[in-house]
């Protein structure tokens, strides 16, 4: 089956841009569910580095714009950003996706002097399944800091700490 980075408007790319387990066609979805046809070395997922956890796995990414940069990816297919909610369980998942980024970060580059962690926002996003980058500076080469860059009301990249705040779930108010 050919892999789709889910642009444009097909049938395909439609039934990708809603959350679900698993979504066949999904280049990410076959990395997290250790598709035969995904060769992707995973750094964490089950049971390698976490018993435990069946929401993240984490992998280098193909492209590299840093001297580490790794993609921690939910295990369920959800397509960017903006598929994100103010509610409980989406601010967990990317705290957590945040801290196994720091983590692996911290251990594989602990000498590094800036460590960077966001997503790319549509349409900037390559791949519509939603993953975290995870930096370790410097960029290299170095014109590629452009690509991990908010770009204000046009979206850009938005840094997890700021993805955060926006999905932070309302406080309930009792009466």
């Amino acid at each position: 089956m050919r892999k789709t980075f889910c642009f444009g408007g097909s049938r395909l790319a439609r039934r990708m841009s809603e959350r679900a387990p698993m979504v066949d066609g999904c280049v990410f979805c076959d990395i997290a569910r250790r598709a035969p046809t995904s060769s992707t070395a995973l750094l964490y997922s089950v049971p390698y580095r976490c018993p435990h956890d069946d929401k993240v796995v984490a992998f280098r990414d193909i492209n590299p714009s840093a001297f580490r940069h790794y993609l921690v990816i939910p295990i369920d297919h959800i397509p960017t950003v903006n598929s994100l909610h103010k509610t409980k369980d989406d601010h967990q998942l990317v705290s957590h996706m945040v801290k196994v980024g720091k983590d692996l970060l911290n251990q594989d580059a602990p000498n590094s002097e800036e460590h960077r962690f966001g997503f790319h926002q549509p349409p900037f996003n390559s791949v519509d399944h939603l993953h975290l980058h995870c930096l370790a500076l410097p960029f290299m080469p170095s014109w590629r800091q452009v690509k991990y860059s908010p770009l204000g009301p046009l979206g850009g990249f938005i840094e997890a700490e700021k993805l955060l705040e926006r999905i932070k779930p309302e406080a309930e108010v009792y009466s």
